[in-house]
């Protein structure tokens, strides 16, 4: 029962006591990663926070939910770091009781079978070699391999059988990711691309025959600037691929037999006039036929492996539409037959709706798996913090299998809604706590929160975090600025050639608009951001007046330095960011945090983890440096053993206290009024 005195009281904003407390905000977060059905039981990787929040494995039930054991022994911690993001990183062998998981410190993949110890599937190498995007099929676990053993990574599709033999099939791509093979084992799809491309900038489906492994029978819109995601088997000779050519993610059909006999007919007149014969990236977008486009986006960023936008089977395919908030569709398949095998080639008329709880609208959902009765989804909204739910197909209803936050203060929570505010997209959450009001007159201080990528998205979650500012009196902006995914490919290429210019000037397009409403006090707002965020973050208050100081959680500082010392996954990244690299070496040096801190006037939070691959510790360190020659005011955190987004409970603890103090101070707020 909710226990809040009668008599609201009235405080200025910033100075509300707020019992949902950093240590909450870090001890409740057990974000699920992945989940599966098998048999009666569903299994879900969470994170364990009570255990150096590593990832775990937990099993239950649909019939039992409340009933939970945890898989893994304390001392394993499932984790893959292809790409160094990971994703995909365990799979279940339906066949047998048998568990396949990458293990963060080795990276080798392990076996085991619940109740038992586990044991070694791969040789150790030292993390040399690494495992990703684990599928199970019935001849092996398919997967992503990249070989870090030399300066240039080398990756590969390949096969590894029960008892351990890897069998390689396919080298085609620098970058791979969702390899599949068809239900007779006869042809290996798999989505690949190369520097400089990112996966959401132009990648291409292959297509090999893995009976040969010879030439791959088709390539498709190779260098077209399409970004294809996600390639689904529904019979031996046809798939659904997630394609952005007609300017958003939608879903598309692919049949084989057309295509061996446009290529069958292309190699044919390229060897009768003297050509090469390898023809096959010719081939264009006429191939696919629509199958599902619902003007929503059916994908996204590829920053972790294994990402499900579409799952199906015989009957149904089941979607995931994200715009400004997400929606679950499901769609009857249309059966055609052709070749004497069924496929999908679109739906039987009526035959697509949208599936939600009574009275909720998602702001983010993932699909996880599917089965003869049921959908496994994990979902946020505004008025729940995430949960992972079993959807029946018949029905349509949702039964909760386990929520990633068991917070005691949800009623102090912040629920978020989506606005356009200066021709921009924007989550807003303002501030709200059930004991505290402020004067009539009186504008809330605000954070303005970028998001990473830069080609993430805010979406109208309701979140901890955010929920931690807001209670105690601070409003919270989230900026889909361009280059943000989910409004469609023309809005994502906004930022082309453009960071630090068009994410800077959308931010403050919107804050204007912002405090033109009323909604915000101009004198205190904050911009807060975390790794491409903080780029934006650090940029923004170099280029105008409007922040009264901004937080930066290791974020870039210094491109040219970035290009050098970042992995390989982004070693290109910046490419189509700024421009190629050295052509645009100019726009590298004016753009960069790190040569503008004499435009920088207020004061500066930097939070770094010392073991981060992606954006170093010596870009933050140089930066601080540089803001100590200048005289800026400045805090730096430096957090021993955390990497590109912090995981330690401890860590998160100490930077949300510091971030809360350093806007305190700056906006002049008592901190002895702040009980929380």
């Amino acid at each position: 029962m909710k226990e809040f005195p009668q008599d609201v009281v009235t405080a200025p904003f910033g100075t509300w006591s707020s019992p949902l407390s950093a240590a909450e905000v870090a001890a409740g977060s057990a974000p699920i990663f992945a989940a599966a059905f098998r048999s009666e039981h569903i299994y879900f990787s969470t994170k364990v926070p009570a255990e150096n929040s590593r990832t775990g494995l937990i099993r239950t039930s649909l019939s039992h939910p409340g009933l939970k054991e945890q898989v893994l022994p304390a001392d394993f911690n499932i984790r893959s770091s292809v790409h160094e993001y990971g994703g995909a990183a365990w799979a279940l062998d339906p066949s047998s009781e048998v568990i396949y998981f990458v293990n963060a410190s080795d990276q080798r993949i392990w076996q085991i079978i619940p109740g038992k110890a586990p044991h070694a599937l791969t040789p150790d190498t030292s993390g040399r070699i690494r495992y990703g995007d684990l599928t199970m099929t019935r001849w092996g676990l398919l997967c992503v391999r990249e070989d870090c053993r030399s300066t240039r990574r080398e990756r590969a599709i390949v096969l590894i059988t029960r008892h351990g033999t890897t069998n390689v099939l396919s080298r085609h791509s620098y970058f791979m990711a969702w390899p599949r093979l068809s239900p007779d084992g006869s042809t290996l799809a798999f989505i690949g691309w190369e520097h400089p491309n990112m996966p959401w900038d132009s990648t291409n489906l292959w297509l090999i025959d893995v009976r040969t492994q010879d030439t791959p029978v088709a390539a498709v819109l190779r260098g077209h600037d399409v970004s294809l995601l996600q390639p689904e088997f529904t019979s031996d000779s046809s798939l659904i691929v997630s394609s952005d050519h007609n300017g958003h993610w939608a879903l598309y059909s692919l049949d084989f037999e057309p295509i061996d006999c446009l290529v069958r007919d292309r190699r044919a007149a390229a060897t009768d006039s003297g050509q090469s014969s390898d023809v096959a990236d010719e081939l264009e977008i006429s191939v696919l036929s629509p199958v599902l486009d619902t003007g929503g986006e059916m994908g996204g960023p590829l920053w972790q492996l294994g990402i499900n936008w579409h799952l199906g089977d015989d009957e149904e395919i089941w979607a995931h539409s994200q715009s400004a908030t997400a929606s679950l569709i499901r769609a009857r398949r249309a059966q055609t037959v052709h070749g004497g095998s069924h496929g999908s080639h679109g739906l039987l008329d009526g035959g697509v709706e949208e599936i939600t709880p009574p009275g909720e609208r998602f702001g983010s959902l993932e699909l996880h798996d599917l089965s003869h009765s049921h959908v496994l989804l994990t979902a946020k909204s505004a008025d729940s913090t995430g949960a992972l739910y079993a959807v029946d197909r018949a029905s349509g209803s949702f039964i909760e299998i386990a929520q990633e936050r068991l917070d005691a203060h949800q009623d102090y929570y912040s629920r978020p809604r989506t606005r356009e505010l200066g021709g921009v997209p924007v989550v807003i959450h303002p501030p709200h706590n059930p004991r505290f009001t402020a004067g009539d007159r009186e504008r809330p201080p605000y954070v303005i929160s970028i998001h990473g990528g830069p080609t993430g998205q805010a979406t109208p979650d309701m979140s901890a975090r955010s929920s931690y500012f807001t209670s105690r009196g601070l409003g919270v902006m989230e900026v889909n600025y361009g280059g943000s995914t989910g409004y469609g490919r023309k809005w994502r290429d906004r930022l082309r050639g453009q960071w630090g210019i068009v994410d800077v000037s959308d931010t403050l397009a919107a804050v204007d608009a912002l405090v033109a409403e009323g909604l915000a006090d101009p004198r205190r707002i904050a911009i807060s951001g975390a790794s491409s965020g903080g780029w934006t973050v650090l940029s923004a208050l170099a280029s105008s007046e409007t922040f009264a100081c901004g937080t930066s959680y290791f974020g870039v500082t210094d491109l040219m330095r970035f290009v050098v010392d970042t992995h390989d996954f982004e070693k290109h990244y910046i490419d189509g960011l700024v421009g190629p690299w050295p052509e645009a070496q100019d726009a590298y040096i004016t753009r960069s945090p790190i040569r503008r801190t004499s435009e920088i006037t207020v004061p500066v939070a930097i939070m770094q983890g010392d073991r981060d691959p992606i954006v170093p510790p010596s870009q933050a360190q140089e930066f601080v440096d540089t803001l100590e020659l200048t005289g800026v005011e400045y805090i730096y955190r430096l957090y021993k053993g955390e990497s590109h987004g912090f995981v330690r409970a401890e860590t998160i603890i100490d930077s949300l206290e510091s971030e809360f103090g350093f806007y305190a101070d700056v906006f002049g707020i008592p901190r002895r009024h702040n009980h929380g």
